[in-house]
This record gives structure tokens, C-alpha cells and sequence, in this order.
């Protein structure tokens, strides 16, 4: 009261006037002001000016780059995101990285940015009075535009400021980005369907930042790929890609050029590698280039960059299946930086509760740092390690789908890869790159009554890469390189003891098994040359790769050649054609001196496409292939008499043929007002010749048609998506028979040939993303995520009883979500 009364007193002695102003309701406290931040202004650009003699470009011609600029407005790095003509690309770069910019700037203070720029070619060259010295100017105006002379820009940061203001000779017309509501750049999700290198058929590019929100995948951008034509459906969501009639193993996964054994967790986990690390993510369904090599149907290769960063920030993501942390320390103005991930599962802590006897876990971790020494030296150094497990061993006799066996899975792996990369002007490249990993891969199951089954593989890795790019002409391109891979495994395998030949069968009631433990070493090196012509309006794409392939008892030189031609009809309508020979080692444990075949040839296929990209109105874009591969020499198990190792008993042989064919669609609309969509439809037909027979059968992954929609929609911080996939059922067998073995007391099927084929699989799986900010500190996106969202039945298999009179659904995946949180803290 005494404190009351003081108080009163005091308002009343500071006067009526104002005690009268305490009436009001005091004034709600301002919210703290978002951060003031300005785009970089160029400063200076050398202009870029045909050589006399060269192809002219077309009226406006322009190429647009991806520049990361320090917090001292100099490029640090420089990229083409919508190239024009290799020789003027290589002339762009190089200027590209002799601009000069005020530094963007936060609150006042100065910090690396990354825009786009768009820098306008001119056909004539330039007069000498419109620069001094040769090189373009650029002056800031009151508004903060820049204006220039002689070589033209629209420059435009990520967070949605552009300068766009040009003048001069060649000059291209700036453009805005795309807003959202809150003044923010759409970034965006899409699958970029870009022109691919001269010596790919068919490429579709990544990245990681714009497919985190494709429902379906747990925002993990690398899981998209499995929408995409030419990939059919692989059972219950697992990371392997079956492409174009092609088996799971003859697809490869390559990171930073070398490559990796997997690239997926499994139960529908991310990818090994966090996708803020991913620099861009490369799917050839087929036709890949010269420079890669070892498979013998299609590739994922991904490339790794340094996640983007004003300064130290923290990313943390947490949902119902899994956590992870990530940490960027930019230093030295933006030339540098160092950034640890860490990710890990958490379903043996669910999966108790739902599923008895059954475990699944997986963990990975990166270390990634990059250091650009000037604008023509980069280095970088990207350690990494994965580990999956897969165990139903607790199961056994505990469910329908372990009634009879339990199995246990398991992939583990790290790397180290140091790479450094030379500028060498003028569009020419050269990169030097060395790997050292090891590899460890498990398997294990085991019958009621029978004792156990092991394959225990585990090794090292060495690789060495040198690639470089050559211009040589406006008209001609050099692509070459040398590709050395080395590796030495140790194969620890207890299997059964196989009967002898013509040997009447032993009764099963007392198996017996054998163990098997030997080192297997491969020596793979290769050489490739691809030289690039260019006869507007067609390209020409002829290489050579040379595999040579030195394991076992064999040493065989491989050549590949290839041929790549596309033909620019008019500016909207791209015709492509491809042909070429790819080879493949077979695996590791078919080589083993003891129960494999150290002899046994590597696997070929002759892959052909033809097919057109056309640009619509509206910016769709679409995508026709039509393919046909021809597969050679595929291994197969065969108990047999090899008589080229003098009577030695075989138990693989690689005398299987195999074909597919199909076509392929692909029309995608790109993120604009919010909005992005695509369709994809892959139409195919895979068969292989049964060497007994004689007859072609259907594959047993075979799936006629495969279709996926994916569609997302973003306004007021708020992102809702849906993606719909259907694939027609994959060939089974049907029992023709059984019999009784008194011996074993049970019943033994006989099959007949893969007549039937599983029902229609269909799923629906929807995504609701939430995006907040709190005081421009902390970000990040609350989501949901649900994958077959109708509890669709699908089946991956059949069950037989135990007489096999009768038969049930092997079932899929059930409704399968989860609900997460991701943190960016700076």
C-alpha cells in the first residue's frame, strides 16, 4: 500500500498532463525488426565476345551462372545453370570470375552471397570507346540498380532482391524472381530435366534442396529417383533401382566419381549421405558417358558441395524414425568451409511394439571441407561412413512371413575422397581425385533344423581419377581421362554342402554345410576418350572406353565404344539418338577360387535409345525415349563340369542372354507461383532366355507399366503435396505339383514357368509442410508425411502353405508416417 500510495504521488507531482497519458493502454512492445539486407552490385565485368570466325548466337543470347560471391564482393565460384554452346560457356566462366561486386550486406554488415547472373554474349566485338581497358563497368544508381555497358547481368540473390538494370549493346532483359507471399524467393522443388553433357543419351539432374518436400520420401530428396522413367517398382521401397529390364546389381551408385555399394538406408530411409551436402544428383537410366563406367545398366552418380552458409549455423531435423544433426563453419570470407553430419535411426526402439523378432538400424556420418586457394584452384577432402542392419532372426517361427527361415542383412562402409579441381580457362577443365574405402557386406539365414548360412564379404578400395575437358575448337571438345579401381576382399561363407554330380540325393533330415573363406583381388582400370563436334544444328558425340579386367584366372580388355548424336530441329524440338557397349565384372563371391568360378567373363549389354525433348507453352517440358538393350554373358548358377579348367567342378557360368525394351515419358512442369508438378510413365517389357529351354521367359522384376504423379503446392508458409504411384504386378510362379520327401518330411514343390504375375500395385502418399521463423534466429519447417494414406493391400509375394495347396498375399508396406521437425539455428 505504502509502495501504492508513493507511486500515485509521484504521477500526480510529474503532472495532469502527464498523469492523463497513463490512461491509455500501454502500447503493445514492437517486434524485432527483420534484418536490413541489400543484393551484391556489380562493380565491373569483362565483356564476352565471340572470336572472329566463330558460329554466331542468336539475337539476346545470354548464359545463366550460379556465383558464390565472399564478403568481399570477389567470386568465389562460378557455374553454369543454363549454358548456351560449350565454347561460349568456357569464355562466360572465365569472365564470370573476373567481376567484381559491392558485397551484399546484413543489417549493414558485409556477407557471402550467392545470386544469379545473367551475362549477355556479343556476336561483334566491342568498340573501344564503350570500355577502357576491355572491361565493362558498372555503376550504382540511387535506387541501388546497377547499370552497364558492354556486357549485360540480371543479378539475383536468394533471398529475392535483383538488380536488373542494363544498357549497351547485347544486353539481356532482367528478370524478377518468383515471391512468395512474405517477400522470400520460391526457391522450389523440382526434377530438372537439364541438356545433358554431350556424351549422355539421357541425364536427369537433382538437387538436393529443391526435392525435400515430394511427399512420399520423408523429405529426402535422393529417394525421387525412384519416380522417375525407367525405373520400375523394387519390393517394399528398398533403394535398389531395377532399370530398363535390367537386374538391381547391374545399376551403380557413384559418389564424387567413385564407387559406393549402396546409397539408400533401409526401411524406406534417406539417402547415405545428408542431402545438405549434395551438390546435385545425376540419374542416367542408360547411355551414361565414357567417363563412367563398371555397370552395365544405369547410374546415380551424386557430387558433393559445401551446404550453404553466411556463418556458423546448426541444422537439426528429428521425426518418428530418425534424427540428425548438421554443422557449417564458413570461413575465410566464403572460401572456405568445414561441415560435420550425423544421422541415426531409431527403430529397435518401435519396432518391439509392433513386430517381434525383427530389427532394423542404420547410422551414417560426413565430414566435408573445401577450400577455393583462387579462382582457378579448389580443393576439397569428404570422409564418410554408412552402416544398415536388416535382422528377423527373432522371428523365426514367429510369423507368417518367417514361418519356415529367418534372414539378417547388412551393408557397412566408409570413405575418403580428396579431389582437387584446376580451371584451366577457356572452358577446359581438369580434375585429379583419389579414393580409399572399405566395405563390409553381411548375410545370413537359416531354416527350422538346418544349421546356418553365412556370407560374410569385407575388403578395401583404391581409386584414382584424372579427368579433364579440352576445348579445341569452337567446333570440337576433347573429354578424357583414366579411371584406376583396385579392391581386395575376403569372402568368410558357410554354405551347404552341395551333392555330387549324378549323385542321388542324400536325405535332408542331417544337412551339413561347408565353410569357405577366401581373398579375392581385382585390378580394374580403364581409359576413355570422347571427342564432342558440333555442326549447328546437330552435336556428335563418339567415345571410347577401355576396360581392362584383371581378377581370378582371367584377364580380358573390354572395349566400349559409344555414340551420342542430338539434332536440334528447331529451338522448342530436340531429336537424340544413342548407342553403345557396357561391361561389368561379375560379383565378388561368383569369383572365389572355392564354390565360384575365378574364370567366370564379366557381363556386356548393348544399350540403344532414340527419343525428343520438346519445350511447351506454359514452361512445361516433356520427355520421349524409346530403348531397346541387348544383355550378354549374365551369370547364372549351374552345377557343371568346366572342361577349360581341366575337368574342374563349376558352380556359376555366364551363358545367359537377356532383352528389354520400352519407352519412357516424362513431362514436368517447373516451380513457378508456388506450384510444381510432374508425370512419369515408364512402358516395358524385360526377358531373359532360359539356357535349358531355350525359351524366353518374362524377368522376375518385369513390370509392364509403371506410372508416378507428383504435384505440390506452397502459399502463406504453407506447403501440401501428393504423389500417386501404380505399377502392374511382377511375374510369379505358379505350382504345377508337389511331392512328398518322407526324408524330410515335408513337401517339395515343382513350378511351373512364370505364367502368373502379382495384382496391380497402387499408393497414395501425401506431405503437409509448416514452415515458422522466430526473430530471424532460429528456422525451420514442421511436417507430416504419410506414405499409402488409403492403407492400399498390396502384395510383394506369396505365402504357400505348408502342402502348397493354398496360397495368401505376401503383404507391403501398411500406412506408414511420421511427423517431424527441422531446425536451422544461426
Amino acid at each position: 500500500m505504502m509502495v501504492a500510495s508513493g507511486l500515485t504521488a509521484a504521477l500526480l507531482a510529474w503532472g495532469p498532463g502527464r498523469v492523463a497519458a497513463q490512461d491509455a493502454p500501454p502500447a503493445a512492445e514492437a517486434p524485432p525488426a527483420a534484418p536490413v539486407r541489400t543484393p551484391p552490385a556489380l562493380l565491373e565485368a569483362p565483356p564476352v565476345v565471340l572470336p572472329e570466325g566463330a558460329e554466331p548466337l542468336p539475337e539476346g543470347a545470354s548464359v545463366e551462372l550460379l556465383l558464390t560471391l565472399d564478403a568481399g564482393g570477389l567470386v568465389t565460384d562460378a557455374r553454369l545453370a543454363a549454358p548456351v554452346r560449350d565454347d561460349v560457356d568456357g569464355l562466360v566462366l572465365e569472365a564470370a570470375r573476373a567481376m567484381r561486386f559491392a558485397p551484399a550486406t546484413r543489417d549493414g554488415v558485409a556477407v557471402p552471397a550467392r545470386i544469379r547472373f545473367r551475362y549477355a554474349v556479343s556476336n561483334a566485338p566491342v568498340a573501344a570507346a564503350e570500355t577502357e581497358a576491355g572491361a565493362a563497368t558498372a555503376t550504382e544508381t540511387e535506387t541501388g540498380a546497377a547499370t552497364e555497358t558492354g556486357a549485360a547481368a540480371a543479378t539475383e540473390t536468394e533471398t529475392g532482391a535483383a538488380a536488373a538494370t542494363e544498357t549497351g549493346a547485347g544486353a539481356a532483359t532482367g528478370a524478377e524472381p518468383v515471391l512468395d507471399e512474405g517477400g522470400e524467393a520460391e526457391l522450389g522443388v523440382e526434377a530438372v530435366v537439364d541438356r545433358p553433357e554431350a556424351g549422355a543419351a539421357s541425364r536427369i539432374t537433382l538437387t538436393g534442396a529443391e526435392l525435400s518436400t515430394v511427399p512420399g520420401t520423408f523429405g529426402e530428396p535422393l529417394r525421387v529417383v525412384a519416380s522417375l522413367p525407367g525405373v520400375v517398382r523394387s519390393p517394399f521401397g528398398l533403394g535398389f533401382f531395377l532399370v530398363r529390364g535390367a537386374n538391381f546389381q547391374n545399376t551403380g551408385f557413384f559418389v564424387d566419381g567413385f564407387p559406393v555399394p549402396i546409397l539408400y538406408h533401409f526401411g524406406a530411409g534417406p539417402a547415405v549421405i545428408s542431402s545438405r551436402l549434395v551438390e546435385r544428383l545425376r540419374f542416367y537410366p542408360g547411355g551414361y558417358p565414357v567417363s563412367l563406367g563398371r555397370f552395365s545398366a544405369g547410374i546415380v552418380s551424386v557430387e558433393t558441395g559445401p551446404p550453404e552458409a553466411e556463418s556458423f549455423h546448426v541444422e537439426g531435423e528429428i521425426d518418428l524414425l530418425r534424427a540428425s544433426i548438421l554443422g557449417v563453419l564458413p570461413f575465410d570470407g566464403g572460401r572456405g568451409s568445414i561441415a560435420i553430419a550425423y544421422r541415426r535411426s531409431y527403430y529397435e526402439l518401435l519396432l518391439p511394439y509392433f513386430v517381434s523378432g525383427l530389427e532394423i538400424a542404420y547410422q551414417d556420418w560426413q565430414i566435408r571441407a573445401q577450400y577455393r586457394f583462387d579462382d582457378r584452384v579448389t580443393m576439397s577432402m569428404f570422409v564418410f561412413g554408412s552402416d544398415d542392419l536388416l535382422d528377423q532372426s527373432g522371428a523365426l517361427m514367429g510369423g507368417t512371413t518367417s514361418a519356415n527361415s529367418n534372414t539378417a542383412i547388412g551393408y557397412e562402409f566408409q570413405r575418403g575422397i580428396a579431389r582437387i579441381d584446376f580451371d584451366l580457362g577457356g572452358g577446359g577443365s581438369l580434375r585429379l581425385s583419389g579414393s580409399v574405402g572399405r566395405d563390409r557386406t553381411f548375410f545370413g539365414s537359416r531354416n527350422a533344423g538346418q544349421n546356418a548360412q553365412v556370407f560374410d564379404i569385407g575388403g578395401w578400395l583404391l581409386g584414382l581419377r584424372l579427368d579433364g575437358v579440352f576445348p579445341v575448337a569452337s567446333w570440337l571438345t576433347v573429354n578424357a581421362g583414366l579411371d584406376l579401381l583396385g579392391q581386395s576382399f575376403d569372402v568368410n561363407a558357410v554354405a551347404p554342402l552341395p551333392g555330387g554330380l549324378g549323385e542321388y540325393p542324400r536325405p535332408l533330415f542331417d544337412p551339413q554345410t561347408v565353410t569357405i573363406r577366401s581373398t579375392v583381388a581385382r585390378g580394374l582400370p580403364a581409359l576413355y576418350s570422347e571427342a564432342v563436334l558440333r555442326f549447328d544444328p546437330v552435336e556428335i558425340s563418339a567415345g571410347l572406353r577401355l576396360e581392362l579386367l584383371r581378377y581370378g584366372t582371367l584377364t580380358e580388355l573390354a572395349p566400349d565404344p559409344r555414340l551420342v548424336a542430338r539434332w536440334t530441329i528447331v529451338p522448342e524440338v530436340v531429336a537424340k539418338i544413342a548407342t553403345g557397349l557396357f561391361t561389368q565384372a561379375p560379383a565378388v563371391f561368383q569369383t572365389v577360387s572355392t564354390g565360384g568360378n575365378p574364370g567366370l567373363g564379366p557381363q556386356r549389354a548393348w544399350q540403344n535409345s532414340l527419343g525428343l525433348e520438346v519445350d511447351f507453352p506454359l514452361g512445361i517440358e516433356a520427355e520421349v525415349t524409346g530403348f531397346y538393350s541387348q544383355m550378354f554373358d549374365i551369370t547364372r548358377f549351374a552345377q557343371s563340369v568346366d572342361p577349360s579348367s581341366g575337368g574342374r567342378r563349376s558352380f556359376f557360368r555366364a551363358d545367359q542372354e537377356g532383352r528389354a525394351w520400352g519407352l519412357e515419358l516424362l513431362v514436368r512442369r517447373p516451380v513457378e507461383e508456388g506450384f510444381y508438378g510432374w508425370l512419369s510413365y515408364t512402358l516395358s517389357r524385360s526377358e531373359r532366355l532360359d539356357p535349358s529351354s531355350g525359351n524366353w521367359e518374362p524377368f522376375a522384376f518385369d513390370q509392364t507399366h509403371v506410372l508416378n504423379l507428383a504435384a505440390s503446392y506452397a502459399f502463406d508458409g504453407w506447403r501440401f503435396g501428393a504423389r500417386f504411384q501404380l505399377a502392374t504386378g511382377r511375374p510369379t510362379f505358379s505350382v504345377c505339383g508337389t511331392i512328398y520327401d518322407a526324408d524330410a518330411s515335408e513337401y517339395d514343390p515343382s513350378f511351373c514357368d512364370r505364367g502368373e504375375r502379382l495384382p496391380t500395385y497402387h499408393q497414395l502418399d501425401v506431405r503437409i509442410d509448416r514452415d515458422f521463423n522466430i526473430d530471424n534466429v532460429v528456422t525451420g519447417t514442421v511436417y507430416l508425411d504419410v506414405l499409402n494414406v488409403y492403407y492400399a493391400q498390396n502384395a510383394e509375394g506369396v505365402v504357400y502353405a505348408y502342402d502348397y495347396q493354398s496360397s495368401v498375399p505376401l503383404p507391403g508396406l501398411p500406412i506408414l508416417g511420421t511427423l517431424g521437425l527441422r531446425l536451422v539455428v544461426e
